[in-house]
């Protein structure tokens, strides 16, 4: 009898799992002023949702009912030209769950974007609107202060040297209320003179690595300041480098990692930098915004060789994040030791910046 009822409640369990329902595969894209391209899945015995949109990313204040639907790839259209939208989904079984686009449609910058909505290994999400990652704020136009202004952003964390911000000064919502703070990050040997050594691709690869460690090993205190902006809840934050994409790289991994995010999800996030950095070099953007990150000294270099210091190549990251492991043991043990972010620290941030 107590074998028949073991087995019974391990088919019930099965069971269970098998009819939860979700709503996941989230994705949202902007593809006009006010337009926007919704696609998601729907697991279990969920077959509709509703979807609602709002300014707010709590969905306290001004939200609005858009469609009902069992499509599972929708148009739909929300706010005006200038705002930041979020949709909420509720399904009619199920959590609701949240999105919004995750590279926020900017004039001045490609690559400017929030970390919200990534999953973490314990069934919890980051929050959005609150951690946004950028490349250079040195041409963004009267448009992008008024969308900015609504973003409250408090703290702009800059990772690039005193010489870069000279070459390409940071501007910044005038007027605005905002700590900006420096924390300058080099790569140890200088590309220029690098160069001069006539590296191949292989060269150019192991260099690549090397700056990468050089961030990890040598500038943990110039990270460790902005988690301390972020121990003292100043929220929402925004930190960049030149492209958004190294320096900016590596900090979006420390983070996400100490959130609970999967390394896979951490080093897709990584790669999404050479989708919006390739569309700015497409799409028409402002000649300034695309040779704002470039550097003279490649104009020398072929195409398969720029394309190796341009790139946001996984294994970049990937390899450095093995040499953490080789070096400390864990990425937990570099965080406690080297970023001076305990597991209390851990705990409070994931408190803020989970839901």
């Amino acid at each position: 009898m107590k074998m028949k009822i073991a087995f019974a409640a391990s088919v019930l369990a099965v069971g269970s799992l098998m009819g939860r329902a979700e709503v996941t595969n989230l994705s949202c894209t902007q593809t006009g002023p006010n337009e926007y391209k919704l696609s998601y899945r729907l697991t279990g015995d969920s077959h509709a949702v509703q979807i609602f949109a709002s300014t707010d990313a709590t969905g306290a204040n001004g939200i609005q009912a858009i469609l009902k639907t069992s499509d599972t790839e929708v148009t739909v259209h929300a706010g005006s030209a200038r705002e930041r939208i979020y949709f909420f989904l509720k399904p009619d079984h199920g959590s609701q769950r949240k999105v919004s686009i995750r590279r926020l449609s900017l004039e001045g910058t490609p690559n400017f974007r929030d970390l919200g909505g990534y999953a973490t290994t314990d069934a919890h999400f980051v929050r959005w609107g609150m951690i946004y990652r950028s490349g250079v704020l040195s041409h963004l136009t009267e448009e992008d202060f008024a969308y900015l202004s609504r973003l409250d952003i408090h703290v702009v964390c800059d990772f690039r040297s005193a010489q870069e911000n000279a070459k390409n000064p940071e501007i910044w919502v005038p007027g605005a209320k905002v700590e900006h703070v420096s924390v300058p990050i080099g790569p140890g040997t200088s590309l220029e003179e690098f160069l001069k050594t006539n590296p191949d691709v292989a060269d150019l690869k192991a260099w690549m690595i090397k700056a990468y460690e050089n961030f990890v090993f040598s500038n943990a205190p110039q990270y460790s300041e902005v988690f301390d902006e972020l121990k003292q809840d100043h929220l929402p934050l925004l930190y960049h480098c030149n492209g958004g994409k190294d320096r900016t790289g590596v900090f979006s991994a420390f983070l996400l990692l100490t959130l609970g995010v999967p390394e896979k999800t951490v080093l897709a996030d990584y790669e999404l930098t050479n989708k919006y950095l390739r569309d700015a070099m497409t799409d028409g953007s402002n000649p300034k915004i695309r040779a704002s990150g470039s550097n003279p000294a490649l104009s020398q270099l072929t195409s398969e060789q720029r394309q190796v210091l341009l790139a946001a190549d996984p294994a970049y990251l990937e390899t450095t994040l093995r040499k953490i492991d080789k070096q400390y043991g864990s990425f937990d043990n570099y965080r406690r030791r080297a970023l001076g972010v305990t597991d209390e620290d851990t705990r409070l941030l994931r408190s803020r910046l989970l839901e």
